[in-house]
């Protein structure tokens, strides 16, 4: 009694569907156009207030933060982060049901 020819025939048909598959796949692909690219330019005035940005130092607040980051000093506070998040997730749920 050979018991390949059954087995055989079940591979034949997995590779069988697999190949439609495949094909239906590469079918459904449709060509995407190009879209038209968009130039900005940004105003003299705009550059200027950047480099000033870029150059202000950050706050006395800001810079004690980063410091105690630095050391490991800084609290953090899971609950404060846990009640900040459920608040986050009740604004977003009552904008969806808008």
């Amino acid at each position: 009694m050979k018991i390949t020819n059954g087995h055989q025939q079940y591979l034949n048909a997995i590779r069988t569907n697999q190949k439609t598959d495949t094909n239906k796949a590469a079918a459904e692909i449709k060509p995407t156009r190009k879209k038209e690219s968009v130039s900005v330019k940004i105003s003299d005035e705009a550059k200027r207030l950047s480099e000033e940005l870029k150059n202000t130092a950050p706050s006395e607040r800001a810079e004690q933060i980063r410091l105690a980051i630095q050391k490991g000093t800084y609290p953090v506070s899971p609950e404060n982060i846990a009640n900040k998040m459920v608040e986050a997730m009740k604004i977003q749920r009552e904008e969806q049901n808008e």
